[in-house]
This record gives C-alpha cells, structure tokens and sequence, in this order.
C-alpha cells in the first residue's frame, strides 16, 4: 500500500511511479538559481506556482522566471513550481477526484466535471459526477472518460489513493497519454 506523507512525498511518489504529469518540482521558496533552472528546462508559456504548506493555500499562474520571482514572498518555506494544463482546457474530458477502494467489492468515488472550466480545486463546488458506486454500476462506465483512468488506475495500481486527475481527447504530457494525474493523496 502507498502511503502518501504530504506535498513532496505525493511529487517524489508521482516520479518513482512514472505517471504522466505536468513538469513540476519542489523547491525552498529562496532557491532561486533551481527554481530558473526549472523555467530554463520547461520552456512553456504558462506556470503555476502553489503553497506546499497547506491545503488549498496560494497559487500563482506566471509566463517567466522573472514573474515567479516577484511573487516567492507569498511562499514561508517551499513552493512547487509547474507547468500550467491551462492551454489544454479546451481538451478536457473529465477532471476531478477518484478513490478506487480494492477489497472484496470494488468502490469507487468519483467527484468530477466535464467542462473545460473545471480544475482540481473547483471540483468539489459544482460537480456533474459526486459518486460512491461499486465498479459493477453501469453508470460509472458510461461517464466519458472513465474507462480510460480506470485502465490507467490498474495499469499503476493507484488503489486505495485518493488521485487528482485529467482525462483529455488527445494523448498529452511527457508520457504521452490520455490521463494526466495533478496529485495523489494517501486515502487515510
């Protein structure tokens, strides 16, 4: 079983797994030389910059280094740094929430949207799919999406886990894939 301790633990175990993701990293927030050397790297025309302190906490959509820069303060200790999903928004499939529970009858809860407006953090405020159903419920499986995170579930064993995910209708990321995965978070 996965046990996920926090923020760098979730980033740490989201590599050693090889899941498809955005580039992101972890860095001391007064790192300034890694956190350039991450924008050198990723050339993209979007960032994110997030607390790693807390849930829910300060974040950030910056075009460069410099931007990133004039905004560090708002971080105490570390922040993670990421290329933004915002220009693949209009490729979204379904994004949100989802627990496999593996055990002797398969559970699933989903909380999910399929509109391009829809981010991990705004799931929870107006969801098209809040759901808690065993894998046999046909209505799962007609969700647009579901059956593609469903492979990609099983193909990395991401049971008992709660992950934060996007479907897209093109394959995208550095793995090249349907699924994209946020986080993923220890379900206890």
């Amino acid at each position: 079983m996965i046990i996920i301790e926090d923020k760098k633990d979730a980033v740490e175990t989201m590599k050693t797994l090889g899941l498809n993701y955005f580039p992101l990293d972890i860095f001391e927030a007064s790192n300034l030389d890694g956190i350039k050397n991450f924008f050198d790297k990723y050339g993209a025309k979007e960032y994110v910059l997030r607390n790693t302190d807390k849930a829910d906490g300060e974040f950030f959509f910056v075009s460069s280094f410099e931007e990133a820069k004039n905004l560090l303060h708002n971080f105490d200790k570390s922040v993670t740094v990421g290329v933004s999903y915002n220009q693949y928004k209009s490729h979204i499939v379904l994004v949100g929430d989802v627990k496999v529970s593996k055990s002797y009858i398969e559970m699933v809860d989903l909380v999910a949207r399929d509109d391009e407006d829809g981010t991990n953090r705004n799931v929870y405020e107006n969801p098209k799919y809040n759901l808690h159903v065993s894998l046999d419920d046909e209505k799962i499986w007609e969700i647009s999406g579901f059956s593609k995170l469903m492979d990609y579930i099983n193909k990395y064993e991401l049971y008992d886990l709660i992950v934060e995910f996007i479907v897209y209708d093109k394959k995208i990321g550095p793995k090249k894939d349907y699924v994209v995965i946020s986080e993923i978070r220890s379900a206890f």
